[in-house]
């Protein structure tokens, strides 16, 4: 067989076209809104949910992957590659690299390598991307390995709620660091703490949004002062428009920079709110630059946004 299996959750957020593309298995968080629960990878109009969530009063809750789930993704994997390596969504705010792991020690005969993102959404998706991209080039196990160490470890990834509730509700922040954000009406820069096994925590507090996303620029420009190299992305959470705006900001200031517009969906849009926005970038080496595609890629072209294009 020879080949690398690449496997990650629905939080990476990945097109339809995308998973054809790359190749890889997706399996689903469960998104519980009421009485109704779901698949996340199941949904295709984010802007209805980010409608309905806005009304109402109480927080979505999220499940991981059932053990059965990774189960069943390996197994129908291990007929057709040597090995796998399975990319998933920070265990410092979920519990799928656990189960992941669990099903992975439950197959020993299967060459398994869990991989813990440290992130969500466009942090998984970009160490994805990249692993899948060389895979498909011919990279060894090992060298696939190494790579996504390399973007966790160099990854700047920062993101700026419109209000801290959703993460105050969902227990995803320390409950004094949102009422302080509420009462001085701060707009935080949050990000995955690493030293907190990825966690989310406070970057910056910043009085407007405004300057909260000049700060934010400020931080992609030190990354591009030492590294021109740039894989880049913006973020949002039921925000098209002003990630669109947040685009052509990065565009102007870097012409050699197509930054990607990657869509949060249920699962991680329920507990950092509506209205987020981000930026998410590393510096290429000269390998991964042979391999990362450097055109505009809109992740969630397939999402009904409420847009015409």
């Amino acid at each position: 067989m020879g080949k690398i299996g690449i496997v990650t959750d629905s939080v990476t957020y990945l097109t339809p076209e995308q998973i054809d593309e790359l190749q890889v298995e997706v399996v689903s968080l469960v998104i519980n809104f009421g009485d109704q629960s779901w698949p996340e990878a199941s949904v295709s109009d984010y802007r209805d949910f980010y409608e309905q969530l806005r009304q109402v009063s109480y927080l979505p809750t999220t499940s991981q992957p059932s053990m059965g789930d990774f189960l069943q993704t390996y197994d129908r994997l291990a007929g057709k590659v040597s090995s796998i390596i399975s990319i998933h969504l920070s265990a410092g705010v979920s519990g799928t690299v656990q189960v992941a792991r669990s099903a992975a020690r439950m197959m020993p005969g299967v060459d398994i390598s869990v991989v813990d993102s440290g992130a969500a959404a466009i942090g998984v998706y970009m160490m994805v991307d990249a692993a899948a991209r060389a895979v498909a080039a011919g990279w060894e196990k090992e060298r696939v390995l190494q790579a996504l160490e390399y973007i966790k470890e160099n990854r700047t990834l920062l993101f700026m709620p419109d209000s801290l509730e959703y993460l105050k509700r969902g227990g995803r922040i320390g409950g004094a660091a949102a009422m302080v954000g509420t009462l001085l009406q701060v707009k935080p820069i949050l990000y995955f703490n690493p030293g907190k096994n990825g966690t989310i925590d406070v970057y910056e507090k910043i009085r407007t949004k405004e300057k909260g996303l000049q700060r934010i620029l400020a931080e992609l420009d030190r990354a591009y002062r030492q590294s021109p190299d740039l894989k880049t992305g913006v973020v949002h959470v039921g925000a098209e428009a002003e990630g669109k705006a947040l685009v052509q900001r990065v565009r102007e200031l870097y012409p050699e920079l197509s930054p990607d517009l990657c869509p949060v969906g249920p699962v991680v849009g329920a507990h950092i709110g509506p209205g987020t926005l981000g930026i998410c970038c590393y510096p290429l080496t000269s390998d991964l630059k042979e391999i990362i595609k450097y055109k505009q890629l809109d992740c969630g072209a397939s999402h009904a946004m409420g847009n015409s294009s």
